[in-house]
């Protein structure tokens, strides 16, 4: 009898044994799950602002020689500023729908919706700064380009969450 009783002892000892070990491992495959989650969504993330910031660059390219001539010590003036001017125009317009234009990936999770809020902030100050070119007289980037600040605060916000290092919006577009 003492005997049987040993033996159901070890087995009940046995049993809580392995299920202790099953919850430790499930804890460690929730854990990894979550760690790999985390990294497609940092990598996701980052693919995306790279393209972006690569594809506006590729059209972005008067609206930052127009930005930069009439921020130097002698901007241009007459017809050349007009063509200036409206060859930003045109450049701002494009960005915008480029920008636009810019998928959105699946894999984001909780950071889609920041995402869409970004893009959109960022496709508005591109209207404004071709909304502003387009007019007639002097030109005020004021507003746009608080717009643009917008952009890069929401892009450096969610890039720290996604725990990635926040770079500046503004010198990868211009620069």
């Amino acid at each position: 009898m003492k005997k049987v009783w040993f033996l159901g002892l070890g087995l009940s000892l046995a049993l809580v044994g392995c299920s202790d070990s099953g919850s430790d491992e499930a804890k460690k495959e929730e854990t990894t799950n979550a760690s790999e989650e985390n990294a497609n969504v940092a990598g996701d993330l980052m693919d995306f602002y790279l393209n972006l910031t690569t594809t506006v660059n590729g059209v972005d390219i008067d609206l930052n020689g127009y930005e930069e001539a009439i921020a130097g010590e002698e901007p241009p003036a007459g017809e050349e500023m007009e063509k200036m001017k409206e060859a930003a125009a045109a450049s701002a317009t494009q960005s915008a729908k480029a920008v636009e234009g810019m998928e959105i990936p699946e894999g984001l999770g909780d950071h889609k919706d920041a995402v869409k809020s970004f893009k959109t902030t960022l496709t508005e100050s591109y209207n404004m700064k071709a909304e502003a070119l387009s007019n007639e007289g002097e030109t005020d980037l004021t507003a746009a380009n608080e717009k643009l600040n917008e952009a890069e605060n929401q892009i450096k916000e969610i890039l720290d969450e996604a725990g990635l290092v926040s770079s500046s919006l503004i010198s990868d577009l211009n620069g």
